[in-house]
């Protein structure tokens, strides 16, 4: 149950004196109904759709985030991707934490969901680039930095 209906009946149109013509041109309070969605409700439908052993796999068009950035201790040019990405309109969640490995900060972004994950380190950057994964996917690709904006737009 994502929706709820709820009836009304006469209560709000005869507190306020609200009358309509009904098809015999009388005058009759009319009844009232309202309907609501639960957010909460439609997250959890969201995620029991779209997702997969590792997580959730949000789509494109309701994603809190468009990519997930995993920095690989390349903090400095992790700094530049994301105001490159955030300056192109492109929501982002830059997972810069120091303490984990890259495995267990990539099960974190198949846990979130994010529809793009991007990943900077040293080995990308020596093969020319980032590593970008679409969530739905196994493989990955190497692009190099001055595409990533046009390879979102492609998405």
């Amino acid at each position: 149950e994502v929706g709820n209906v709820f009836d009304l009946g006469q209560k709000y149109s005869k507190a306020f004196d609200m009358k309509v013509a009904n098809d015999k041109g009388e005058m009759i309070y009319p009844i009232m109904g309202c309907y609501g969605i639960g957010i909460t409700r439609t997250m959890g439908v969201i995620v029991e759709k779209f997702h997969d052993d590792k997580g959730i796999i949000w789509p494109k068009s309701i994603a809190p985030f468009l990519v997930h950035l995993v920095d690989l201790q390349q903090k400095d040019k992790a700094g530049e991707i994301y105001e490159l990405l955030n300056k192109s309109g492109v929501e982002v969640l830059w997972d810069d934490r120091d303490d984990l490995s890259a495995g267990s900060k990539f099960a974190a972004a198949d846990l979130i969901g994010c529809p793009v994950r991007i990943v900077i380190s040293q080995i990308s950057l020596d093969k020319g680039g980032v590593e970008i994964k679409l969530r739905q996917e196994t493989e990955y690709e190497i692009i190099s930095i001055g595409k990533i904006v046009d390879f979102l737009k492609d998405v």
